[in-house]
């Protein structure tokens, strides 16, 4: 009778935990043929966080603006590479510390997390309309420091890590209706990265403060693995959802971990003192670019032999490097210290093609337009962005202008002007028409 008792209480809580999920999380956007969920329709051109990422249904929406927080200013710039005088506008920001923007998928919301590093207010999402550059939602939650997020390939679900030194949580936001729906408590503190499999079941964690590696099952909202890698915060995954690249800068190793085994299967180890950082990938995913903070180089592993190939020497702080989404081995460094230049690499070749001035210190974050015609960075240590232009005939990055906008520059996502629809979809991608709404019901002007 007890068994039967115990049973019987086992399949409730079952069936509680898939209710409370039914009712609870978005679901997908139907069924491709086999069962599998079907991407959403929705187009996605986030950073390397996001998975699905498809500028190339984005390249005849060739006019477009960058989104750049301000981190020290409390602002958003808004920078298009081709409007006379290069703003479009400076946002105003509550809540303190602007860090880094995400593009919601549909092109439309721009979510700005915020990095408060004890000054001020900080547990809230900042939510811009990008039809009208106002602030249209504050996302506030109990976080202490909502951090880098990506978004669910198959339903509309953000998922975002917490840089709390006294805690590690998993949060799940709404980016459809812009709320807080459910946080889930990790095996670390500080939670940096969370990289989602390509089937949206399962959502990687790496831990800046202490702990290692969580694997979380999306739709339980519970651990189901904790890999061992000691504060492995820094991670992206190979853009064929194969591997999972994850940097301990204390430890100075890359690990890479199998996402299908759930399990590492090559640590490449660095020289003391390295500091391996943020990951990125070129020639579409063949080449793994690290940032090895400390010694200002840029290593450069094959991902198919998963073997280090080389190691270019970069600037102080080298953060990461950025690939061009049409020109796949050309590549814009960062150096996020003390040094004053952005370092293009052709990551095909293994070389160091020049180095390009920036408007000041530590170059920070690149993103580039859908068509590869502009690029975008963030000058950390200076009140600039810097602007870029790719020169196809010459086959070179060219420096446009840097252009002053406030003290602190982070994060940078482009975004494609267009009207005529809500949100870009693939259905609709090639009947918008190419310009700025004229007002929050996306219409197009005369």
């Amino acid at each position: 009778m007890r068994v039967l008792v115990r049973k019987a209480a086992g399949v409730l809580s079952v069936l509680l935990v898939l209710l409370l999920f039914g009712s609870g999380l978005p679901t997908a956007g139907g069924q491709e043929k086999g069962g599998e969920p079907k991407v959403l329709s929705k187009i996605f051109y986030a950073d390397a966080r996001t998975w699905p990422s498809e500028p190339h249904l984005l390249r005849h929406l060739s006019r477009g603006k960058f989104y750049i927080p301000v981190q020290d200013d409390g602002l958003v710039a808004v920078v298009d590479p081709e409007k006379p005088g290069y703003i479009v506008k400076l946002i105003k920001i509550r809540a303190e510390q602007p860090h880094h923007p995400w593009v919601a998928p549909g092109m439309r919301y721009v979510y700005i997390n915020h990095q408060a590093e004890g000054k001020g207010d900080h547990n809230v999402m900042t939510v811009i309309d990008s039809f009208t550059d106002e602030v249209v939602a504050e996302i506030k939650t109990d976080f202490d420091d909502p951090f880098h997020c990506s978004f669910t390939p198959n339903r509309d679900l953000m998922l975002c890590g917490d840089l709390n030194p006294k805690g590690g949580y998993l949060y799940y936001i709404d980016p459809v209706r812009h709320r807080y729906m459910f946080k889930v408590k990790t095996n670390g503190t500080a939670a940096r990265d969370v990289i989602q499999s390509h089937d949206g079941k399962f959502a990687f964690v790496g831990h800046q403060g202490t702990g290692n590696v969580d694997v979380v099952d999306i739709n339980l909202r519970k651990i189901v693995k904790t890999l061992d890698c000691d504060r492995c915060g820094r991670m992206k995954m190979s853009p064929d959802g194969r591997y999972l690249f994850a940097s301990s800068p204390p430890r100075d190793f890359t690990a890479i971990i199998d996402v299908a085994k759930q399990e590492i299967v090559r640590r490449i180890e660095f020289p003391k003192g390295s500091g391996p950082g943020n990951i990125n990938f070129a020639m579409g995913g063949k080449i793994a670019m690290i940032g090895l903070g400390r010694s200002g180089k840029l290593a450069l592993v094959d991902v198919e032999r998963l073997e280090l190939w080389k190691v270019l020497e970069s600037g102080a702080g080298t953060n990461t490097a950025y690939a061009s989404p049409v020109e796949p081995s050309i590549a814009i460094a960062t150096n996020d210290a003390t040094d004053d230049w952005y370092t293009v690499v052709d990551a095909g070749r293994g070389e160091v093609v020049e180095r390009i001035e920036a408007g000041g210190k530590g170059t920070h974050n690149v993103h580039w337009s859908a068509d590869g015609r502009f690029a975008v960075g963030s000058d950390r240590l200076g009140e600039t962005v810097t602007l870029f232009r790719w020169d196809a005939r010459a086959r070179r990055v060219l420096k446009v202008a840097s252009v002053k906008v406030g003290f602190g520059t982070n994060g940078v996502q482009w975004v494609p002007y267009f009207c005529g629809a809500a949100f870009l979809t693939r259905e609709n991608v090639k009947s918008v028409k190419n310009a700025p709404a004229v007002n929050s019901r996306g219409e197009c002007g005369q």
